[in-house]
């Protein structure tokens, strides 16, 4: 190989670390599945692509997730409503849609999900962090033990597959007997 040819190597690779922000290689790390709207890459940290520092999609969410009814379940739960109280005692809940997604969004609305069907829901006011999380479906409530502290996006920490020391899997309703 020559100087020159190594050279036309190096170079596209220097830049492609030079200029990929963290954000950008945490949207290229993901698996995408080629559905668009408010039912794709269920599971998945939804605020890589659609935070305040890196939406490439134009739509910013301060928190969102992925409901399941069962941990190994392949689609998630429709209809789960997710009820959220902040430091401050705000409160906002939203419904999950088809694929058990939820979006909730800075902008004018009271909390209330506002897009009945489609998972997503408004708040007028900042969360104040950390915050009390509980999914209802039905007569089925599951609180988080554990408060969220900084995360907008659930799939962080709860990573599609099974509990790890760096997981506690994905967020699910019904606790299958061992």
């Amino acid at each position: 190989m020559t100087r020159s040819s190594s050279l036309l190597i190096v170079v596209p690779l220097l830049g492609a670390c030079l200029w990929t922000t963290p954000e950008q290689a945490a949207e290229d790390a993901l698996p995408y599945d080629g559905r668009e709207g408010p039912t794709h890459m269920p599971g998945y940290p939804c605020l890589a692509c659609h935070s305040e520092e890196h939406s490439p999609g134009d739509e910013v969410f301060v928190l969102a997730g992925t409901v399941y009814e069962r941990a190994g379940d392949a689609w998630g739960l429709q209809g789960a409503e997710v009820r959220v109280t902040d430091e401050a005692g705000h409160e906002l809940s939203v419904v999950t849609n088809e694929a058990g997604n939820f979006m909730v969004r800075d902008g004018d609305g009271d909390g209330e999900d506002d897009e009945r069907g489609r998972g997503e829901t408004r708040i007028g006011f900042k969360l104040d962090w950390p915050l009390r999380v509980e999914v209802r479906h039905g007569e089925r409530v599951r609180h988080m033990r554990s408060r969220i502290h900084r995360e907008g996006s659930c799939a962080t920490c709860h990573v599609l597959g099974a509990p790890s020391a760096t997981s506690a899997g994905p967020i699910f309703l019904v606790e299958d007997p061992p």
